[in-house]
This record gives C-alpha cells, structure tokens and sequence, in this order.
C-alpha cells in the first residue's frame, strides 16, 4: 500500500475548504463508496484516480509514480511518508 493510503482523498485531490463534498461529511468511508451510490458509473471513473490507487494493496504505480504524481500536485511527500 502506498505511504499516501491514509490520507483523506480531499488532501490528495486538493479540495479547497469552500468545497462541499459527501467525502468531507463521511470521512471514515472511501470516497468511490459514497459516489458509487450517487452514481453507479462512478467506480469506472473512481478505478482511474490516484485516492482509488493509493489505497490499494498492489498498485499499478511505483512507489515513485506516486510520489512523482504528489509532488506535482503540490502534496509535501517528505511530511506524509515520514
């Protein structure tokens, strides 16, 4: 599992405060559950996204791929992997 599996898939796709989100208001559920009941097509999408890969336990990314794709998103990988 990647170092970045426990944080909240808001600060992985770097959702500002002002966004309302059904993942911000269920912290302790995935959030591909809760847009999955939304919308049943969701998890296609949600198979694609980096919150979705990180918590895997074997990932089609490295290790490096996904720190390489943190640091871009502006995401301190040296706070989170420690």
């Amino acid at each position: 599992m990647s170092p970045f599996s426990e944080l909240p898939c808001w600060v992985i796709m770097k959702c500002g405060d002002d966004h309302k989100c059904p993942a911000k208001e269920n912290p302790h559920r995935d959030c591909w559950d809760i847009f999955s009941e939304v919308d049943k097509k969701a998890f296609n999408i949600c198979q694609d996204c980096i919150v979705y890969l990180s918590r895997q336990e074997v990932s089609v990314l490295s290790r490096q791929e996904m720190e390489m794709i943190m640091q871009n998103k502006g995401i301190n990988v040296n706070d989170v992997a420690a």
